[in-house]
């Protein structure tokens, strides 16, 4: 199976929404919605869009919803919005003004908020 990789350069713009890519690098500017295995954001880019990926790596501006398994903020990235993870390393110097919740995988957070109800009625 070919790898579905895809790459905005830098200077390009792009508006819309990207899906059926397993890999996407952008090195541009990018207003969209993103479904993707890996994504990753160079320092020159800037994204404003929702990010629903297993890896993220972040070092250029970002403005969204990140739901994504494993995050990494560089330290040269700068952050707005929410960040929904089950794995996070930020390097020194990143920049977030954001939402940061760990395990974002709400079944499991309500079956733990049940039994810990249970548990502090005894």
């Amino acid at each position: 199976m070919a790898d579905n990789q895809s790459i905005i350069g830098k200077g390009a713009i792009f508006k819309g929404k990207i899906s059926n890519a397993s890999t996407i690098e952008i090195n541009g500017r990018v207003e969209a919605d993103i479904k993707s295995e890996k994504v990753t954001l160079g320092k020159a880019a800037s994204l404003e869009g929702s990010i629903i990926s297993e890896l993220v790596v972040i070092s250029g501006n970002y403005q969204g919803k990140i739901k994504a398994d494993s995050v990494w903020l560089t330290d040269s990235c700068v952050i707005t919005g929410e960040i929904n993870y089950k794995s996070l390393q930020m390097d020194r110097g990143a920049a977030l003004n954001c939402k940061i919740i760990h395990n974002w995988d709400e079944k499991k957070l309500k079956n733990k908020k049940n039994s810990d109800d249970e548990s502090s009625e005894d």
